[in-house]
């Protein structure tokens, strides 16, 4: 967690200085500031406890949440980390909200691991109920953006990841807003914008004799993978090369995936 009450006041990691009782926003039960030189300032339970708030949390999630929160603050804007909504479900926490001069809240989701589609379709919804304009965010894998291969002028997009093992949230996402999406890459610290396609597999020929000395065949084809996707990415976009505007879309159901309607933020650059 970065945030913590102090005396009942919302104090952030940062700011904080260690000695006094600090107590979690949600469990109330006291939790310990650590600072150090390597990871990101932070609070966090003393064991045991069972407290969902900052449970697993790593530290690339905490590093990405202070550095959208920092340029838009550099920005003379008004953002916070870890504001709390009171209509979300379960954990009411929004990563960051940023506010616009003309004071419109847009709830930043860094979504670093999986989450179901359930609770993906509730806090969308609810984010639109009380007035936020919600911006989810995926994580690029490290270890996948090594796979991407860079694109020549002649071709849509900069960098492509031919295999991707496209999450059940990325791809809920992806159809959220319309066939695109942004992803954040936390080794480059920079944005990308993205875009699904199939990914078409080669099934390999195959023949054999059965027990009647009859020739059999199989494959030869292309099929469409239900387990990758292709993933074309263009930037990347450093945070201060990225601007906030609002989209609206309608409420729609596609297969299983449910979105909700209602107005939600994007970034343009």
């Amino acid at each position: 967690m970065l945030v913590a009450q102090l005396n009942g006041q919302r104090i952030e990691a940062d700011d904080a200085e260690r000695g006094p009782a600090y107590r979690c926003p949600n469990c109330r039960d006291a939790v310990v500031l650590k600072k150090g030189r390597i990871v990101a300032h932070h609070f966090a339970h003393k064991p045991p406890h069972d407290c969902t708030w900052g449970k697993g949390e790593t530290d690339e999630h905490r590093q990405a949440k202070k550095l959208f929160r920092n340029e838009f603050v550099r920005r003379g804007l008004r953002a916070e980390v870890e504001y709390e909504v009171s209509s979300l479900p379960d954990d009411r926490r929004a990563d960051v909200v940023v506010w616009s001069p003309q004071g419109q809240a847009y709830a930043l989701e860094l979504q670093h691991s999986s989450v179901d589609y359930g609770n993906l379709e509730h806090r969308t919804r609810s984010y639109s109920h009380a007035g936020f304009r919600v911006i989810w965010i995926p994580f690029l894998r490290p270890k996948l953006s090594q796979d991407a291969k860079a694109l020549g002028p002649e071709v849509d997009g900069d960098f492509r990841i031919r295999r991707y093992p496209a999450r059940p949230f990325e791809r809920w996402v992806h159809g959220f807003y319309f066939g695109q999406f942004w992803i954040y890459d936390p080794s480059r610290k920079a944005l990308w914008k993205a875009k699904f396609n199939p990914h078409k597999m080669f099934v390999e020929p195959f023949k054999w004799y059965d027990s009647e000395g009859v020739e059999q065949r199989v494959g030869g084809y292309w099929k469409i993978s239900k387990k990758w996707r292709e993933l074309t990415l263009w930037g990347p976009y450093g945070l201060d090369q990225v601007r906030i505007e609002s989209l609206n879309r309608k409420a729609t159901e596609i297969g299983k995936h449910r979105y909700p309607g209602g107005t939600v933020g994007w970034f343009v650059e």
